[in-house]
């Protein structure tokens, strides 16, 4: 087996999907229409693939109420503050804080216009 997604039930699927592809230059790879509006987005080299769908089986959960180390999306930046700044300008809400993490790797934190949280990291050695 192998890693497929991650999913995410979302109240505006295509809207959140889009604003990936906007944001990170994400790809949608395969968009379902109702009752779901299932949208699968990924990066570049396939590694990353994020579904975004809203499914009534599920609750919708307030991804502002969950704290930003307890579930994210994470980027990895060369450049927090201007990449922080960039999502900030589409919408984006930015805690405005870069946090030295132990082994040297710093990060910050972003919530999307829906606020489901994006870290950005930038790592002394990049996990590949």
């Amino acid at each position: 087996m192998r890693f497929e997604h991650t999913a995410y039930n979302v109240s505006d699927p295509a809207a959140q999907a889009q604003w990936y592809v906007d944001a990170f230059g994400l790809r949608i790879v395969r968009a379902i229409g109702a009752p779901t509006f299932t949208h699968f987005v990924t990066d570049s080299e396939n590694r990353l693939t994020l579904e975004f769908y809203s499914n009534e089986r599920g609750p919708i959960p307030d991804y502002r109420a969950i704290n930003q180390w307890t579930q994210h999306i994470a980027f990895s930046s060369n450049a927090l503050q201007a990449d922080a700044a960039a999502l900030s300008s589409l919408g984006g809400v930015w805690d405005g804080a870069i946090v030295d993490l132990p082994g040297g790797d710093q990060t910050a934190f972003v919530r999307d216009p829906w606020g489901l949280t994006v870290q950005l990291i930038q790592r002394v050695k990049p996990l590949y």
